[in-house]
């Protein structure tokens, strides 16, 4: 069982996650009201993976990572194109409906509510969304990924030949990136390095301050004549 908690433990903290708004549902029984709680969870890696899924609990944080755990289990693989999504597309789902559209490097994520978090957390990094339905968070969020698993890449790439160049622009930023992070990782390791080295010379140089200093008070200070005891 252990091992079991460590590597879900371990899954969870792979994926980044938030839970939209928490809601209270009171059940009224025979001579008692029993509260319990519901929340829909988003789970993404950022990398073209996203899952949605509500969780139930007697308590928000017993709901909350039922919704974490479901959410990982659901989630899919999104087709993109770099940094945006192949082509437009709307979908309904309920009262819900969402209108998503690619958009131009740089734009960033111009959307809200759930439809926010939700192609946050799938790695969109620039893309249109409009709510043309119900204000609804849980409902959007769950009608903004089915959307995203409606999209299809093949049938765009072979007609548009600026969404190729898309991705190899998206796979230079990457590159550019992870060259960034090397680069910081080594100048904190050799920061790192010169501090200890530092740290350890002012150390013995401040020692040997101290001890000076209290031979120099010792010297000055004058010598008190012993008081004898009086039989």
């Amino acid at each position: 069982m252990q091992r079991d908690n460590r590597r879900d433990n371990k899954e969870r903290s792979k994926y980044d996650k938030k839970a939209l708004p928490i809601r209270r549902v009171a059940k009224v029984t025979k001579g008692s009201r029993r509260l319990r709680f519901s929340t829909v969870v988003v789970a993404g890696d950022r990398k073209g993976s996203v899952g949605v899924a509500l969780g139930r609990g007697s308590d928000v944080k017993s709901s909350i990572d039922q919704g974490e755990r479901l959410a990982i289990k659901s989630m899919k693989k999104i087709e993109l194109i770099g940094d945006t999504i192949p082509h437009e597309i709307e979908h309904k789902y309920g009262a819900a409906k969402v209108l998503l559209r690619p958009a131009r490097p740089g734009t960033g994520i111009i959307a809200g509510s759930s439809v926010r978090t939700v192609l946050d957390l799938a790695g969109i990094d620039n893309v249109y969304g409009k709510i043309l339905g119900s204000n609804e968070p849980n409902a959007n969020a769950y009608c903004t990924f089915q959307a995203l698993q409606r999209l299809r890449k093949d049938r765009v790439l072979r007609k548009m030949s600026k969404m190729r160049e898309r991705i190899a622009l998206k796979e230079e930023m990457d590159k550019e990136k992870q060259a960034k992070e090397e680069k910081k990782r080594r100048d904190n390791k050799k920061a790192k390095m010169t501090r200890s080295g530092g740290k350890g010379r002012g150390s013995e140089k401040e020692t040997t301050k101290k001890e000076t200093k209290k031979q120099e008070v010792r010297e000055s200070a004058p010598k008190k004549d012993k008081v004898t005891k009086k039989e």
